[in-house]
């Protein structure tokens, strides 16, 4: 058992004992630590909060069960749904620049500049200087990336059909239209 514990337990037992005037002692804060300094509406709020019905945390659950899986059925071929993602941007936009990738998958740019880089590593983009720009680049399938995506995408589907497969028969559309409402209105 915690000390926190200890101490919660401590006190509700000691509420049942009697004052002078044979009553119970009115509930009083705890008179040491962080705890002290909770106020009684947070207290309330604190004893009667549970993380499993906390939005953020269930969609935080969700997204990591929904990259497990595609990590589980990508294993043989070492790319994560972000890579795939990218690849695939990159298909639908040759030559699209690092700052243009990073403001289409919504990620910040240094997350993308590593992640470009590890796949100009591994053959599957290639980084071209950008005309009449030096300092930028154009970011293009390279023909290993076109061989992973055919590996991958035929696929992908089956994955994200097995991530919602939880849900009650006929909610995916719904499901789905909820989650877009919730990015949009997030801006």
């Amino acid at each position: 058992m915690t000390r926190t514990t200890t101490k919660r337990r401590s006190r509700m037992s000691g509420s049942s004992r009697k004052t002078a005037t044979g009553k119970a002692p009115a509930s009083s804060p705890p008179s040491r630590g962080a705890e002290a300094a909770l106020t009684a509406p947070v207290r309330s709020i604190l004893d009667r909060f549970r993380l499993e019905d906390v939005v953020s945390h269930l969609l935080r659950r969700a997204h990591f069960a929904a990259e497990e899986r595609f990590s589980r059925e990508f294993a043989d071929e070492q790319i994560t749904p972000r890579q795939k993602a990218t690849l695939v941007a990159i298909y639908q936009r040759p030559g699209l620049s690092q700052n243009m990738l990073a403001e289409h998958l919504f990620l910040d740019r240094n997350t993308v500049a590593e992640m470009v880089k590890r796949l100009v590593e591994r053959h599957l983009l290639e980084r071209r200087p950008a005309p009449g720009d030096r300092r930028a680049y154009e970011l293009f399938l390279a023909p290993d990336g076109a061989a992973m995506l055919n590996r991958v995408m035929t696929r992908d589907a089956s994955v994200e059909r097995a991530i919602l497969q939880g849900l009650p028969k006929g909610a995916e559309k719904q499901f789905m239209k909820c989650l877009r409402l919730i990015v949009q209105t997030s801006h």
